[in-house]
């Protein structure tokens, strides 16, 4: 009797320790699954906001690549667009005239011989440019008369502009007067007009252009409608070529 409680005692210890065993086992798989899911589940997220900010970092930088193109091509248009705008007409219709002519804009290489209704631009060259002229002296008339003649520069022009009249309205209101001009031409020109009255009495000494269209040489008039009159404004009117822009 006695031995038959040590063995189903020992039986009993056995089976304890094969449970306690399988327990064990079942903890440990358990850990390792868990471990390895919640590392599979750590990389996963790491690689998926990797990627996010990769993607969110690409599109930034070619955003800012297409702004920086961007603002270039906006840039480059808008200088580009300013250069041209900058170029105004320079009014050239005569050279080296030993009068004063209405409506005119006259080059003089010699001598200053025009009238005091005129503004004349005495114009220096500019060492080492080229089509580069300073202003060397003024001698505003064009709106008021009274201007002076000016000396020819070494190496440079004067400039003398007038604006002239239009003659057939000029004296409507006194018939006597107006019978006797009323053939006569309307010199205005709107070009003319604008360079003479509003331009180029903000001109001043020192100030240099960039004046494309000269020929001091062969004198040559810069239009591309040489059969047409310097004080024709119709619809299809006298064209002037010649341009400057300030350049200093």
């Amino acid at each position: 009797m006695k031995k038959l409680a040590i063995l189903l005692l020992a039986l009993a210890m056995l089976c304890t320790c094969f449970a306690l065993a399988a327990c064990g086992d079942d903890g440990e798989t358990s850990s390792a699954d868990s471990s390895a899911e919640s590392s599979a589940t750590s990389s996963t997220a790491s690689s998926e906001a990797s990627s996010a900010a990769s993607s969110e970092a690409s599109s930034a930088a070619s955003s800012a690549a297409s702004s920086a193109a961007a603002s270039s091509a906006t840039s480059s248009a808008t200088s580009t667009g300013t250069a041209a705008a900058d170029a105004k007409v320079f009014w050239l219709t005569h050279y080296d005239l030993d009068h004063e002519v209405e409506g005119a804009g006259i080059i003089l290489t010699e001598t200053d011989n025009t009238g005091d209704w005129c503004t004349h631009i005495a114009f220096k060259p500019v060492e080492g440019e080229t089509d580069v002229w300073e202003i060397a002296e003024i001698s505003l008339g064009i709106m008021k008369g009274g201007a002076v003649k000016l000396a020819v520069p070494e190496g440079g022009f004067v400039y003398s502009i007038n604006i002239g009249n239009d003659w057939p309205t000029l004296y409507k209101g006194d018939p006597a007067t107006y019978a006797a001009q009323k053939d006569e031409p309307d010199y205005t020109t709107q070009v003319c007009t604008n360079l003479g009255r509003d331009v180029i009495p903000s001109w001043t000494v020192g100030m240099k252009l960039k004046i494309e269209g000269l020929d001091l040489t062969g004198k040559t008039i810069p239009t591309t409608t040489p059969d047409k009159k310097w004080y024709d404004d119709s619809s299809d009117p006298y064209v002037c070529t010649a341009t400057y822009t300030i350049v200093g």
